[in-house]
């Protein structure tokens, strides 16, 4: 089985790819992220299409351009119809959603199945509820182009399976019609050895928000639970790029958290170990990574229905109702007031977290490859 894939970014696709040359099914990865697949993978293992991510990055510099979804409209579709040419005969093609489209047919000629991969939910659920964000707090942010969301929902029309992180993701899919045969729910992975918890400096009751500080992230009501909690010795950190759209509301709560700005991701380990609680109250998520990052280094986790997380409610930490600052008060305050417990809640999360590696991930996808390879394409 030859399998190639193709994504215009990195996500956990480089992952993938390493774990499928170490089964022998890797034919190919195609990406405009060179710099992370060299020293994993031999030099024929890879193409790298540079052009898509600097043209992007230029549009996304223009106010104007880039909340009309212009970075996304010009990278997606730039590496989309470059990509085409560097696919070789293969059994899979694999390919991360809104960079597929155009590169589909080529590899149908080699009678190739098709797996989508869509790392959030639905493109109209995603598109929707940040709109509905949008004209709740009269703000402007990215929002994906049109075309690019009609390119992703055709991508899922045409694809022979779609792989989708999390249960939430799945409902989001199936609400809008893509039938639940077309669906493959795989969780992601994680490397335990790169999240080792280590002790923790102090007795600073510390909440920790790890990723772009934005809308989508649902940072405002984090600020808004932060100020109505009212902790004694507490800290709310971040860390993370902070998105336009967020500096005038981050302004208003000036004094109250710590900016640890950007944190290398192999670093990322001593700033989860020196936290009391990981939070991440998004409005949309596939299944943040950072949220099996933190559980690894044994913090109790506090999130969103809508993040997508693996944690186990009560178990591992807390998943409370989307847009409720008053929900994260209410469990902040019982996270201070009960820290041997949420202590506790970590250690159990660690543990559970073990399980998902990126070896598992990798062995599910390859079951959903054979599966495919056993089905007609229409």
């Amino acid at each position: 089985m030859k399998v190639v894939i193709s994504v215009g970014g990195r996500f956990h696709a480089i992952q993938l790819a390493e774990q499928l040359d170490k089964l022998g099914y890797l034919e190919k990865i195609i990406t405009t992220k060179s710099w992370y697949v060299k020293g994993i993978l031999p030099s024929r293992k890879f193409t790298s299409i540079l052009a898509p991510e600097y043209l992007g990055m230029i549009a996304r510099m223009i106010p104007a351009l880039r909340h009309r979804g212009y970075y996304s409209y010009i990278k997606d579709n730039l590496f989309d119809a470059l990509a085409r040419k560097y696919i070789p005969p293969c059994d899979i093609f694999h390919a991360w959603g809104n960079y597929a489209l155009i590169s589909m047919p080529y590899a149908r000629k080699y009678h190739a199945k098709v797996i989508i991969e869509r790392g959030s939910t639905h493109p109209h659920f995603q598109d929707e509820i940040l709109r509905e964000e949008c004209k709740r707090f009269t703000i402007n942010i990215e929002k994906a182009h049109p075309q690019i969301i009609e390119k992703g929902l055709k991508e899922i029309e045409l694809a022979d399976r779609v792989i989708i992180p999390s249960e939430f993701v799945r409902r989001s899919f199936l609400v809008h019609g893509v039938p639940k045969e077309k669906l493959a729910l795989i969780p992601y992975g994680i490397n335990p050895s790169h999240f080792q918890q280590i002790e923790k400096s102090d007795d600073v009751f510390r909440v920790l928000f790890v990723g772009n500080i934005s809308v989508q992230k649902g940072v405002h009501y984090l600020l808004a639970a932060w100020k109505k909690a009212k902790l004694n010795h507490a800290e709310l950190v971040f860390a993370g790029h902070i998105e336009d759209e967020m500096k005038p509301i981050l302004a208003r709560y000036e004094g109250m958290f710590r900016f640890a700005g950007h944190v290398k991701h192999e670093e990322l380990y001593t700033l989860y170990s020196d936290a009391s609680v990981f939070v991440l109250p998004s409005l949309q998520e596939g299944s943040a990574l950072v949220t099996y990052e933190a559980m690894a280094c044994g913090l109790p986790l506090l999130v969103s229905e809508n993040t997508g997380s693996i944690a186990r409610d009560a178990v591992d930490g807390f998943i409370i109702p989307v847009r409720s600052s008053d929900a994260i008060a209410e469990k902040l305050t019982w996270y201070s007031e009960n820290e041997e417990k949420a202590r506790s809640m970590g250690q159990q999360g660690k543990a559970y977290v073990q399980e998902f590696t990126w070896q598992r991930y990798a062995s599910q996808v390859v079951q959903v490859y054979k599966q495919v390879i056993g089905t007609r394409v229409n």
